[in-house]
């Protein structure tokens, strides 16, 4: 007798869909009026760590003697180039620019001053991110974004920066490398022109 209500009171706790303690299956949704046989609810997997890009290799090798320490090097012989370096020597971002083959003369000198617009009266051109740190002939010579007239038209292409078709000495770059330099340089940044 006790083994027949054992099998009984079973049979009734399977045909009401009661579950053992224990079972793998998704528990009732009210909003679909309880579905016992839906499959068990998935672990979801842990994040996948993120791909850190390894910095890239510079388009040109750091010219020597171009100083030590945090500084920014500028190479007036063609392809003109400038490179962003670390402390450490390493180079952050190097990019063609396109200044005057003749000025400034060769040397070292500091960023005196920044500017996110600037113009000259003299060109008729505006220019973004300008980073001084001499001065030229009639104005100060800084890093800056292409120049465009005042009518919008840039002063040179893209595909000219490295090629020294500057007027005022200012080494012009593609506004997102022009843009970079503004942030990573601070006033007293070293700058090392080279030829």
């Amino acid at each position: 007798m006790r083994r027949s209500t054992l099998v009984v009171a079973a049979a009734m706790v399977l045909s009401a869909g009661v579950l053992p303690l224990g079972s793998a299956q998704a528990a009732p949704d009210p909003a679909t009026g309880g579905d016992w046989t839906a499959a068990p609810t998935a672990r979801p997997t842990p994040p996948r760590p993120r791909a850190v890009a390894a910095p890239k290799p510079a388009q040109f090798a750091l010219p020597t003697r171009s100083g030590t320490g945090r500084r920014i090097v500028y190479s007036e012989r063609t392809p003109q180039h400038v490179w962003l370096v670390d402390a450490h020597n390493g180079v952050v971002r190097d990019f063609a620019v396109s200044g005057r083959a003749d000025w400034p003369r060769p040397g070292t000198f500091r960023v005196f001053s920044k500017s996110g617009y600037s113009n000259n009266p003299r060109y008729g051109v505006t220019f973004r991110w300008m980073v001084r740190f001499t001065f030229g002939h009639s104005a100060a010579i800084g890093f800056h974004s292409i120049p465009r007239y005042y009518n919008g038209k840039p002063m040179q292409t893209l595909s000219q920066l490295g090629r020294p078709v500057g007027r005022g000495g200012c080494p012009h770059s593609a506004d997102a490398n022009a843009r970079f330099l503004y942030s990573w340089a601070h006033i007293g940044t070293k700058v090392v022109v080279v030829r």
